[in-house]
């Protein structure tokens, strides 16, 4: 293995500066990605979460997303959407999720 290998990018330490508990399954914004908490992770504390993988995540209702679709999310609606504006890219949607479906699986981070 190479010497200065860290490690292989699927997960890193976050700490929940919130004052709400972030649950399991809970999309996270880290900087300029998006992850998922592996675990529930109380205010002050410092968890996993996961910013690599498919992960079904709630949509933007309105949003009709095509398979392979760039996503963001809003992190104010706790949605994703196909919207880019000011939200945090969050991947591409792994299936399509029509205009009345309320999740869509996403790759993160790609």
């Amino acid at each position: 293995m190479a010497k200065n290998y860290f490690q292989d990018g699927t997960t890193l330490v976050f700490k929940n500066t919130g004052a709400t508990t972030l649950l399991s399954g809970s999309p996270v914004v880290v900087g300029d990605m998006l992850g998922v908490a592996a675990v529930d992770i109380a205010p002050g504390e410092e968890e996993t979460v996961i910013v690599s993988g498919v992960f079904i995540l709630p949509k933007k209702a309105a949003d009709d997303i095509a398979i392979g679709k760039t996503v963001y999310f809003d992190a104010a609606s706790n949605h994703i959407t196909t919207t880019a504006g000011s939200h945090t890219k969050a991947g591409k949607a792994f299936a399509n999720a029509g205009a009345t479906t309320t999740i869509v699986p996403v790759k993160l981070n790609v």
